[in-house]
């Protein structure tokens, strides 16, 4: 039932991506890693300066 709860979500964010492409819609990015860009851009920039292995 746990698993339900919190895989259910993503059953609701398919079928919306799936109805804004029937209607030519490009549906919005609303992954983790674009969060994270976006609330922190300077931590983004920091790693692509620091070296492989810092």
């Amino acid at each position: 039932m746990l698993t339900h709860v919190v895989l259910h979500g993503g059953y609701h964010r398919g079928e919306a991506g799936r109805i804004l492409a029937q209607i030519s819609v490009m549906p919005p990015w609303d992954t983790f890693a674009v969060h994270l860009h976006r609330a922190e851009p300077s931590r983004r920039l920091q790693m692509s300066r620091e070296p492989l292995g810092a």
